[in-house]
């Protein structure tokens, strides 16, 4: 595989584990939340 395909699927991975990671992060701050729940916002 050339150099660049390479690079270029590396980078194409990594944006996608980026946004699971973001997604997963987002899910977790809203998970649970009581409406009224002091401390949160």
């Amino acid at each position: 595989m050339p150099t660049d395909a390479l690079l270029m699927t590396i980078a194409v991975v990594a944006v996608f584990v980026a946004f699971a990671a973001v997604l997963a992060w987002a899910d977790r701050q809203t998970r649970d939340l009581k409406p009224n729940e002091p401390g949160r916002r």
